[in-house]
């Protein structure tokens, strides 16, 4: 009878535990449950270089191992990203420590778009300002300020759009004269066509002009200087305005 060949052994299994190397390849093994237990384990092979550096740290390895199935768990329950730090010292000492929570950003808002609500809040708040001003006591529609002069409206229009008359766009309202532009007698102010021709055709640019106060007349408003005469120094102020000037 032939002679049996004896039995081979058997290969010795890694023994299950953080942090063991193979004898065979460079691996480590990360298992389930506490060091003691013999399933689920995990083999992850590195290089002999970076075992022989993590094998002197397996508590840092744990912690990073740990860290990193957490984050994953919470981001696949929670649908958003996570993440974490890992910083090394000179030393080579590891530091782990989580990323702060993202503060949801506002949605931001086109440049344009800001622009355009803040010419539309202006545009409302000057629309406000010329219905006060409209509506005091010394703006005269067109028909009144005619029968004021003795005229017919036709007149006073006619004489608006030469610029002798200074009168402002009401919209709806039509247009309102102020008393203020014409002495006792009904002469309206001489300086009229030539601060138009000065400052613009915009009524409104004259009558703000008119009714400011300014530095250069002594703190006086305009309109009060030219009833007083001092109409060169008001016409000086309105030059000095148009060209960019403090009046």
């Amino acid at each position: 009878m032939a002679n049996a060949k004896p039995a081979r052994p058997k290969a010795k299994a890694p023994k299950a535990g953080r942090g063991l190397r193979s004898a065979v390849t460079g691996q480590m093994f990360i298992q389930k449950g506490p060091a003691t237990s013999k399933v689920g384990t995990v083999a992850i092979a590195v290089t002999p270089a970076v075992f022989k550096t993590l094998s002197a740290r397996q508590s840092t390895i744990t912690s990073l191992m740990e860290t990193f199935g957490q984050t994953i768990e919470r981001s696949r329950k929670s649908g958003r990203a996570g993440g974490f730090t890992v910083m090394i010292d000179s030393a080579g000492n590891p530091e782990i420590a989580p990323l702060p929570r993202a503060v949801p950003a506002e949605p931001a808002i086109a440049k344009d778009d800001r622009l355009d609500a803040a010419l539309k809040a202006a545009r409302e708040r000057g629309r406000l300002r010329a219905a006060e001003i409209l509506d005091q006591d010394d703006m005269l529609t067109a028909e009144q300020f005619a029968e004021r002069l003795g005229v017919s409206r036709v007149t006073v229009n006619a004489r608006r759009q030469k610029h002798e008359l200074l009168g402002l766009d009401g919209a709806k309202r039509g247009f309102r004269f102020p008393t203020w532009q014409v002495d006792e007698d009904g002469k309206p102010l001489d300086a009229l066509p030539k601060l138009f021709e000065l400052l613009g055709d915009s009524p409104w640019g004259v009558y703000r002009f008119l009714t400011q106060r300014h530095s250069v007349l002594d703190g006086a408003s305009a309109k009060d200087a030219l009833t007083r005469g001092r109409t060169t120094q008001v016409l000086q102020a309105a030059e000095s305005l148009a060209q960019g000037d403090f009046a």
